[in-house]
């Protein structure tokens, strides 16, 4: 079982349930989310109106959630200031997202003037890292792989968890059949090398290509080769998938090893395309509650996290040695 630092053990406690579960709500998107908002238009979306969705959403869904994971220019800060969290923890985007841009920027960086420092600094109890990854890319893995050491050591510093989000993508010119028989391996190699570089919480795709989701047998060994893989908790994203997918996906996930969900669009995408104020605050306080309820319930299947991590042992000398916040 992996020792952790005593800030590190509160920031998971802060975004986990009593159990020890995570039940965390996504609402860190950018053109995704302006997409949702006006497909038709999507750069017609005002930073107003970016706002103020994510701040309905989490006001609204805070509540049925451990965790909130946010973004610093339309979500975190302003969800603070309108007092919108309640007893939700909060989770912070590190990267820059850009993934509008064609073809994706398969390098990820920081977002400029943002950093590890600035979180802590704001109160934040996670920061969390989202870069596309394929082991097998001699050119861009060891980049990856340097930024994420980087950022694990900033967190370390700082004491503060990091979650980590590698999604696979498809090398140049590889046959489609190649990419599907290797999906699962590559997906639980990029966990290994995430918490080999010290990420404390694995944000990860559904370890099976979308051409066998319907194979339950397959799904459910995917998870657990993913659980059995890794020492360090890992978590289901819902990748715009429908509700109901997604259920059946975090059921499986959680019945081999999972210790929750960092759910989205899954949960929210339908109340983007209400364009009427009051009648989405009605979705939101029904469909969208009964949504996180689901999930809530589905988690409880799951490994909780301090299975895997605990906190390092604390004498009554511990403040000693425990360093001091670099100015």
């Amino acid at each position: 079982m992996r020792e952790l630092s005593i800030g590190k053990i509160r920031g998971l406690q802060r975004v986990s349930t009593t159990h020890g579960h995570f039940v965390i709500l996504a609402l860190d998107h950018h053109d995704a989310l302006r997409r949702a908002l006006n497909p038709n238009a999507p750069q017609a979306v005002t930073n107003a109106e970016m706002v103020a969705f994510k701040t309905q959403v989490v006001r609204a869904l805070a509540p049925e959630a451990s965790g909130v994971l946010l973004d610093p220019i339309y979500g975190a800060a302003q969800a603070i200031a309108g007092d919108c969290l309640g007893g939700a923890g909060l989770l912070l985007e590190l990267e820059k997202a850009d993934y509008a841009l064609q073809p994706l920027p398969l390098l990820s960086e920081i977002l400029p003037t943002w950093s590890v420092s600035k979180i802590k600094r704001m109160g934040a109890d996670g920061v969390k890292l989202f870069y596309y990854y394929n082991s097998d890319d001699a050119l861009r893995a060891p980049q990856q792989d340097a930024l994420l050491h980087r950022v694990a050591v900033d967190c370390a510093a700082l004491d503060l968890p990091l979650y980590a989000e590698p999604i696979l993508y498809p090398l140049e010119d590889e046959a489609s059949e190649l990419q599907q028989a290797r999906f699962t391996e590559r997906v639980i190699t990029a966990a290994q090398r995430v918490e080999g570089f010290g990420a404390d919480i694995l944000k990860m795709e559904f370890p099976l290509h979308t051409t066998q989701w319907g194979d339950a047998i397959a799904a459910r060994a995917a998870c657990a080769a993913l659980t059995d893989a890794t020492t360090v908790p890992w978590v289901l994203l819902s990748a715009g998938v429908e509700f109901e997918v997604f259920c059946d996906q975090l059921a499986l996930a959680c019945a081999s090893g999972a210790s929750g969900v960092i759910g989205g669009r899954a949960i929210w995408g339908e109340a983007a395309q209400i364009r009427d104020v009051s009648a989405r605050e009605t979705w939101l306080q029904t469909t969208g509650r009964d949504r996180m309820r689901r999930l809530a319930a589905l988690v409880q299947t799951g490994a909780p996290w301090i299975e895997r991590l605990k906190p390092a042992p604390v004498s009554t000398a511990w403040y000693q040695q425990y360093g001091e916040l670099c100015p």
